[in-house]
């Protein structure tokens, strides 16, 4: 069975852009999420995170008829990084650790 069946919680494909903040650094990265689950997310972005680190994500809800909505915003922990273009963008497998809004 693949990790991927064993999950507990179904993902979902999305294309959302995301928005990667560090308040302790005071900057932030960008990239897209490629799957949501009320456990976690997938995101391609080419920030190289550190094993089990913790920031807040913002995920950009898709365009619906023009109407303004407020992105989703969690605290997340970096579960498994893993290279998808050689020095480029990395995909990271996140776990949802609190729903901030």
């Amino acid at each position: 069975m693949s990790p991927q069946d064993q999950r507990s919680a179904l993902r979902v494909p999305v294309n959302c852009k995301v928005k990667l903040r560090f308040p302790d650094l005071g900057i932030s990265y960008y990239g897209d999420c490629t799957d949501l689950s009320v456990q976690g997310l997938t995101i391609r972005t080419s920030y190289v995170p550190r094993p089990q680190e913790e920031f807040e994500v913002y995920v950009m809800p898709p365009a619906a008829g023009g109407a303004s909505r407020q992105p989703m915003a969690a605290r997340v922990r970096v579960m498994r990084c893993h290279e998808v273009q050689r020095g480029a963008l990395y995909e990271l497998g996140l776990a949802i650790l609190d729903v901030l809004r």
